[in-house]
């Protein structure tokens, strides 16, 4: 497959890799579909005498994602046997999406979906969650075992 070209600026397409195919842990083949992201914080807000916004306190910084995909394979048998649930908690590594801040260890925080529905390809989705803070999200997603 030829490589695009564009003249004038440059823009970013949604979904695309860095040179080498995208790969989310979990998940052995799938087509995505969207990767759409979400900066938050816990917010808190202290008012003064007359109730206005005297100081705002933004802790627990993270990006909370969600992605879409279809299941694939090289049969039909193959591409079912993708269609799985992670288990809670679970650690997953995104890589190679070409805007860099999708790469990375997130955690799995719910909200997966499988959809049969009457559309020619089933579908799936995740929600999973990146820290901020490096030390946060190493600890986060990383099993604590015993």
């Amino acid at each position: 497959m030829a490589a695009e070209v564009i003249n004038g600026k440059g823009v970013v397409h949604g979904i695309t890799n860095d040179g080498t195919a995208i790969s989310m842990t979990g998940y052995a083949t799938f087509i995505l579909e969207s990767v759409k992201g979400s900066h938050k914080w816990q917010l808190d807000e202290v008012k003064d005498e007359i109730k206005f916004d005297a100081s705002l306190i933004g802790t627990n910084p993270y990006v909370e994602t969600t992605i879409a995909w279809k299941p694939s394979g090289a049969t039909r048998a193959a591409a079912a046997t993708t269609a799985v649930f992670l288990a809670p908690l679970a650690k997953v590594t995104l890589a190679h999406l070409k805007v860099g801040a999708f790469n990375g260890d997130w955690v799995y925080v719910g909200d997966e979906s499988i959809d049969l529905s009457n559309a020619a390809v089933a579908g799936m989705s995740i929600k999973i969650r990146k820290y901020d803070d490096a030390t946060q999200n190493t600890s986060l997603t990383t099993i604590v075992n015993g």
